[in-house]
């Protein structure tokens, strides 16, 4: 009986266990998620922590026990750059296409509902974009043009997922503003964790589609 005892005690503080593997999955994740808040609350600096962001994240599920404050601040070190030119480059045409949707919103006429049409066809271009593009500047030395159109190539060749993608993240703003109580629920829930669990599972399909392009 005191021989199962002490094997229940050594299993559960095993740190190789399932649990505890977990456990420091969660920690990271959340530590990641933390940083990255706090990088993008000056705006210009959002492209930065996107790379940065990703960077950290590829390391998480590679290895264990890392240390993610270190990695982090030594990637947003590293892709100031990058991160900036691509951060402006998403910024100014995101806040150009929302300003001409926000102008001709209410407007009915033929014009303008080609005008909105487009905006609303850049935002999603956009968005598709960079799903792929920042994950690729996370992981390879390139220019912010090399990036681009590699991110536009690996949209293009395997768009279904991209798409899924997109639509996850539609679903999820769809859900946030269901109420004034999902609002705040999703809010802190992104603020604590979920920026760095999107990226985390997005993680894992970038490396998939990394691998296949890299074999052939």
């Amino acid at each position: 009986m005191a021989h199962k005892g002490s094997g229940l005690i050594k299993a559960a503080f095993d740190t190789d266990n399932f649990l505890m593997r977990f456990c420091e999955k969660v920690l990271d994740i959340v530590t990641v998620n933390l940083l990255f808040v706090v990088s993008c609350l000056p705006i210009v600096t959002i492209g930065v922590a996107k790379i940065s962001l990703y960077q950290t994240i590829f390391e998480v599920k590679r290895s264990r026990r890392i240390p993610v404050f270190k990695i982090y601040i030594r990637a947003f070190k590293q892709n100031l750059k990058l991160g900036f030119q691509l951060g402006l480059l998403e910024l100014g045409i995101f806040l150009i296409s929302v300003l001409d949707l926000s102008l001709f919103w209410s407007q009915t006429g033929v014009a303008f509902q080609l005008i909105k049409a487009i905006c609303l066809g850049i935002l999603i271009f956009l968005t598709l974009v960079m799903l792929a593009s920042y994950p690729i500047a996370a992981r390879y030395e390139l220019t912010w043009k090399e990036v681009l159109q590699k991110g536009l190539l690996l949209v293009s060749f395997n768009f279904v997922w991209f798409f899924l993608m997109l639509a996850i993240i539609l679903l999820i703003i769809m859900l946030l503003y269901l109420s004034g109580f999902t609002l705040v629920l999703g809010g802190s829930a992104f603020l604590l964790f979920g920026f760095g669990l999107l990226a985390f599972c997005q993680a894992g399909l970038m490396e998939k589609l990394f691998a296949k392009y890299q074999a052939d």
